[in-house]
Order: C-alpha cells, then sequence, then structure tokens
C-alpha cells in the first residue's frame, strides 16, 4: 500500500490519522467540505491541508491504493460514489484503526457522555505510570501531542462513542473497535438525528455490550438505570466480568474540589459529580493493574481536563465565565449541576449554542425544556442560516423551546449582551456549546484572557 486518501480529513481524528500515515511513509491525500482549527493548522503543518475545502470526485484515481472514509462523509459523497465506481478498497476510519491495533490490548471508553474526560485521565495515568499505549482520542489534551498514535505499544485506549462507524457501516464505533475492556459511562438518550427514539438508541449500546469477548471486562457506572439494566441483561456470568463503580466520596470547599482516596483528600483541578464519576472510573479500572491509592492521587492532582472543557474565561470574588463542551441535554444538565454546586452564591446565566443535528430537531426540544425550566436566566444561541441549512425551522425551534429564554443570532449581540451582564453585578456565566458560538472570544465580552 503506497497511495491513500482520506474522505473527511478535516474531522478531529481524522486529521491526526492523515499525519500519522504521512509520517510512517505513505502518500497521502485528503479532503473535506469544512475544516476548521485545529485540524486546519495541523493538516497545514503537516503539507496536508486541500487547496480549497469541497469533494473532489476528479481526486479519485485508480492508482490510489486505500480510501479511508470518515463518519460525516454521506452516501452520495461524490469521491465515495468516485471510489466505488473504480472498485478502489475502502474503509471506514474505525474498521482501518481496529485492523492496526488487532495484536493489541484494546480498552475502549463508551457512553453518553464524560467519554473525553475518561480517555484522557485514563491516557494520562498510563503515561504517569509507565505503561506504553497507542490512543484513539475525540478532543486535544494539555499532555497529548495528538489525537491519535499508533506505535509498538501492547495496549491501545480507544475514546468509542455510539454514531455508526460510517455510512457504509451501520455497527457504532465503540463495537468496531472490539474491546477488551469496555468502560460504560452512560446511557442517555442522544444523536436523535440517528436514534429517533430511544429504545434504537439503546439497542446501539445493546450491540457494542454484544460484541465483547468471552473474557471481556465491563466497568460500568452502577449508579446509571439503564447502563446497569443493559449490562445484567446481555454480559454472561463466566463468560464476561461486570465491574459496577458509583463516585468517590468528594468535598467542595470555596470553589475547589477534593474527592477522598483512603485516606488522602485529593485536590482536583475541574469540578462536577459528573466529572467525579469519571474519576472512578479510571481508578476502578486501574486496581485491575494493582495501582495503589498514592501513585493515583498524585497522578490526579495533577490532571487537566481535554481542551474546552470547564475553560476559564473569568473569575473573581463575584464574577465567573466559563467556557464548557457541551450540547446533548443529560450533558447540559451535568455542567449546570457542577457550576451551581460550585458557585451556589451567585447568580446563574447559561448560554446554550444549538447547533448539532439533534439539538435542532424541535421534536426532541422537550429534553432540553427538562434541564432548562428550573434556570431562570437561559440564552440560546442560534446561528439561522447554519440551521436552515441543516433543515431546521428556527420558528419551530422557539416555539418547541417554549417562553422565558432569551435568544441570539449573532455573536455581535451575544458579547455585547453578556458585556452587559458583566457589569450589572454577581454573576455566573456558563457557555455551553460544543461548536464556538461563532467564533466568540473572551476579548469581545471584555475579558484579558
Amino acid at each position: 500500500m503506497q497511495r491513500v486518501h482520506v474522505i473527511g480529513v478535516g474531522g478531529s481524528v481524522m486529521h491526526a490519522l492523515a499525519s500519522y500515515l504521512r509520517k510512517t511513509g505513505y502518500q497521502v491525500t485528503g479532503s473535506d467540505n469544512r475544516i476548521e482549527d485545529p485540524a486546519r493548522t495541523r493538516l497545514m503543518e503537516a503539507g496536508l491541508l486541500p487547496d480549497k475545502e469541497g469533494w473532489f470526485p476528479e481526486r479519485i484515481t485508480p492508482d490510489i491504493d486505500l480510501i479511508i472514509l470518515g463518519m460525516h462523509a454521506r452516501e452520495d459523497n461524490p469521491e465515495l460514489r468516485r471510489a466505488q465506481e473504480l472498485r478502489l478498497p475502502i474503509l471506514d476510519m474505525p474498521s482501518f484503526t481496529a485492523r492496526a491495533a488487532q495484536h493489541k490490548h484494546r480498552i475502549v471508553v463508551a457512553g453518553s457522555h464524560g467519554k473525553t474526560t475518561t480517555t484522557a485521565l485514563l491516557i494520562y495515568a498510563f503515561q504517569q505510570l509507565g505503561i506504553s499505549t497507542d490512543w484513539l482520542i475525540g478532543a486535544l489534551t494539555p499532555s497529548l501531542p495528538t489525537t491519535f498514535q499508533l506505535s509498538d505499544a501492547p495496549t491501545f485506549i480507544f475514546e468509542g462513542d455510539e454514531y455508526p462507524a460510517s455510512v457504509l457501516n451501520p455497527q457504532p464505533k465503540a463495537a468496531v473497535y472490539h474491546p477488551h475492556w469496555l468502560i460504560l459511562t452512560g446511557i442517555a438518550w442522544d444523536h436523535v438525528n440517528i436514534y429517533p427514539t430511544p429504545e434504537r438508541y439503546l439497542s446501539a449500546f445493546e450491540h457494542i455490550l454484544q460484541n465483547l469477548p468471552k473474557g471481556g471486562i465491563c466497568f460500568y457506572n452502577s449508579a446509571d438505570p439503564s447502563a446497569k439494566m443493559l449490562v445484567e441483561k446481555i454480559l454472561r456470568p463466566g463468560w464476561q466480568t461486570a465491574i459496577p463503580y458509583q463516585g468517590l466520596p468528594y468535598i467542595r470547599k470555596e470553589g475547589r474540589w477534593f474527592v477522598r482516596l483512603g485516606q488522602r483528600i485529593v485536590p482536583l483541578r475541574f469540578w462536577g459529580r459528573h466529572n467525579v464519576l469519571n474519576v472512578s472510573a479510571v481508578w476502578r479500572l486501574l486496581q485491575e493493574f494493582f495501582v495503589e491509592d498514592k501513585d493515583f492521587a498524585e497522578i490526579l492532582s495533577s490532571f487537566e481536563l481535554p481542551f474546552q472543557r470547564q475553560t476559564i474565561w473569568h473569575q473573581s470574588a463575584d464574577r465567573v465565565v466559563v467556557r464548557d463542551f457541551a450540547h446533548a441535554p443529560s450533558k447540559v444538565q451535568a455542567a449546570v449541576e457542577a457550576i451551581r454546586e460550585t458557585f451556589p452564591k451567585l447568580p446563574l446565566i447559561v448560554v446554550l449554542e444549538l447547533h448539532t443535528y439533534s439539538s435542532l430537531k424541535p421534536t426532541y426540544a422537550v429534553q432540553y425544556q427538562k434541564v432548562l425550566r428550573s434556570l431562570r436566566n437561559v440564552w440560546i444561541y442560534l446561528n439561522e442560516q447554519i440551521a436552515w441549512e441543516k433543515g431546521a425551522d428556527p420558528q419551530a425551534l422557539r416555539m418547541a423551546l417554549g417562553k422565558g429564554i432569551r435568544w441570539f443570532h449573532n455573536r455581535e449581540d451575544l458579547a455585547a449582551a453578556l458585556r452587559e451582564a458583566l457589569t450589572q453585578g454577581p454573576c455566573a456565566i456558563l457557555l455551553l456549546s460544543s461548536g464556538n458560538f461563532g467564533g466568540l472570544t473572551p476579548q469581545e465580552i471584555g475579558l484579558s484572557q
């Protein structure tokens, strides 16, 4: 194999995979209809940034040895169709990576929420303990140079979501990786554009669990009813091992969070019960490696969350601005509960960007209502052009979410409102999105970061 073409090279993992293949001697090309940072910068540095965005079937030629297909390429993708016409070998990214890791011990982190943080902490712990591992993770972290690494390490740690591997492979990615060990962080209906009912969504996790081999281990959040139900329903005692975990005891003091490990009180560089559960999952797995309390305490006290998770734009005695990564209702709820517990005396303003296919479904909006109705100040940022491009009707979405919400449709108006809020008195502002609010920066709202 000499020539590889990557369809969807702008993805968070896809660009890192393309760079890896280039470094190991392959001739690599790629394409995407949208490439944003950090992928854009990293592709440019690797000499892999396409001349222009879009799909170009003329680039698909008979001398290509392999097509690697990204998740968001649709069935009618012109490059995919051309590759099929030429009968070129095609592998989706999860299948390619699974083949590359077939002789390694594979650990997969799955679940509706907490995957990236749990995966990042597990990789960081392996590094600090001197355990060699490769990885695939959906976001950059302070301790990792890239989202993908493949070497001669005996272990591979995957962040494995429940999305289909590609338009040609409906299996959830986490199942395609064929884990020996699986962490299941919890299950809350999401990706309604792919799984239109809760039952369909649960079936994806059933498939993941059914792929756990004989001798496999599942570490699962026993406080999550759906995860507990599926594990007890599907795993076979004596065939696989189910190991439950619950949240470690924690303490909150003056905006800081601490967990108890044995006789030790360990300070965290983040907050929230959902993150304590993520920590607990990793700790329970590491106990299978006979890691001691003192070693994990040292690891935990120095661990920093992946980028865009609980990024503090500003913090003073009476004003806090936090940028966090959340879009699905369960993630929004966890983020809101975390900041409420951490800064209980500050009036809270929650700003949520709706831009994913699921979040733009009016029929799904009731899931957000359950979370937002307990809040006094809810602002929604919605780029109407993006909404229309994704087949959504902004007015229908407004009606579905109900009254009492302040809506913004451009970054400038949102920035002005945030600047005003910061001058009116004490407050905690929580900016929630898996996007970037149209490129909003701390400087635009009067902050120095």
